[in-house]
């Protein structure tokens, strides 16, 4: 049923869908099943255990802590490799890479690329991937690193056991797996993009191509009233089954942009995002959120509540995140970037430091500091009474560099929205980055 909804997207081409999930099934034939390399039939992987032992050894017990981007520390770690192992990890990217809606088809060829170096036929990788995705992954792409272990301990086990595949993915326990081969400090990621795409994969006439776990749980508390979250995917079977039916995309109809079928604060903004301004303009960038056209009446009146909105935003975001705020993680992770020994005094001062940009810089690219897990969280508040938020070129850079540590929340109304514009972010840079656009900004 759903396979042929695979986006948010309620127009989207049957077609289309139909290709791109036929794809993973030749995929799935060739890698997994005839265990051949999906970039070269000549190359048998799994003949022993070689290209396991090399990449626990060179992406888990080899890990690498600093702060490169995933892809210069994979190019790193992979020196040195066989045409075997290169292959075998490539063909594990390109199975995290191929679900992915909201990444462009060029960065994932250009990653295979990089990753099967000189044993790299372009035509063959070009060949391997198709324009469209299945879901889109927003902010959770920032969880890579887990993402890619996850499908490389899946398809260990399953091309050895061959059992059931979604019972080898839900019992996966990432972190116990992580730890058996490393000390390494590894965070217990547990709402991981791969899990629900796999499952979503090997059995589409049951999981639904929905990798936002906030979002299953809104599906599930519209219908039933409330959710557990063992039994979210049973859940929402049992609701196409009985109520919604599986002719459209349940997505779409509770999650999505555009939804009819919402009372205003459960609306989410989010993935909307249209970039108004040239990347060359001297002017903040334009974001639109739910476009729409405003009388001069109705621009007056924003102008009136946008002040009012503007006075209170950072509150109530401050409200919202301080029980989720790890402040022991947060002071030894301020003590360890910004160099601070004080930790008494870091105590002392945590709520100040939390309201970062009111107390200490109001021209810094972040307004509020919390943590994620184990990491520290820069978050960007942005208020609006109307359709659009406004980004500096310094924001532009500070988003774009801590793009794994960075969140937006935007007020509206004092409702509070998480907005996903991660993609939009690098583009933007990158465009600003290729037409010399940062002017004087360091």
């Amino acid at each position: 049923m759903s396979k042929y909804m695979m986006t948010d997207r309620n127009n989207f081409n049957i077609q289309e869908n139909i290709e791109t999930y036929n794809k993973f099934l030749e995929f799935k034939k060739t890698f997994l099943d005839d265990g051949i390399s999906f970039f070269n039939p000549d190359i048998k992987l799994f003949e022993n255990d070689e290209v396991f032992d090399e990449f626990e050894y060179r992406i888990i017990t080899n890990f690498d802590a600093s702060d490169l981007k995933n892809i210069e520390k994979y190019k790193i770690q992979l020196e040195g490799a066989s045409e075997k192992v290169r292959h075998f990890f490539a063909n594990i990217i390109w199975f995290y890479n191929y679900p992915i809606w909201d990444k462009k088809r060029t960065t994932k060829i250009s990653e295979l690329e990089i990753y099967l170096g000189e044993f790299c036929n372009i035509k063959t990788v070009e060949n391997s991937l198709l324009e469209n995705g299945i879901a889109a992954y927003g902010n959770l792409s920032r969880y890579i690193y887990y993402d890619i272990n996850f499908i490389y301990f899946f398809t260990k086990q399953y091309v050895r056991d061959k059992t059931n595949p979604n019972d080898i993915i839900n019992n996966i326990n990432l972190y116990d797996l992580m730890r058996e081969l490393s000390d390494e400090d590894f965070k217990n990621v547990k709402a991981l993009a791969s899990k629900d795409i796999l499952n979503y994969l090997f059995n589409p006439d049951y999981y639904e191509p929905i990798v936002n776990t906030t979002c299953k749980k809104n599906i599930v508390k519209k219908f039933l009233g409330k959710y557990t979250d063992e039994t979210l995917d049973d859940d929402i079977y049992k609701i196409r089954k009985e109520t919604f039916g599986f002719d459209k995309s349940i997505y779409s109809a509770v999650c999505g942009t555009h939804s009819s079928e919402l009372d205003g604060s459960d609306k989410v903004l989010k993935r909307v995002a249209q970039v108004i301004d040239k990347a060359n303009s001297n002017k903040d960038y334009e974001v639109s959120i739910n476009p729409k056209n405003d009388t001069d009446e109705d621009l007056l009146a924003r102008e009136k509540s946008k002040m009012e909105n503007g006075l209170n935003a950072e509150e109530l975001v401050y409200e919202d995140i301080i029980s989720k705020t790890d402040k022991t993680i947060l002071i030894n992770k301020i003590s360890q970037i910004y160099g601070i020994k004080e930790f008494g005094t870091l105590s002392q001062n945590i709520d100040e430091l939390i309201h970062y940009s009111k107390n200490y810089d109001k021209f810094a690219p972040f307004d509020l500091i919390s943590t994620r897990d184990k990491d520290i969280l820069y978050i960007e508040v942005k208020s609006t009474t109307g359709n659009e938020i406004y980004f500096s070129k310094n924001e532009i850079k500070f988003a774009y560099t801590n793009s794994e540590n960075y969140q937006i929340k935007v007020v509206k109304d004092s409702i509070i929205y998480d907005i996903d514009i991660e993609d939009m972010i690098h583009t933007i840079y990158d465009e600003m980055s290729e037409n010399n656009s940062w002017g004087s900004v360091q």
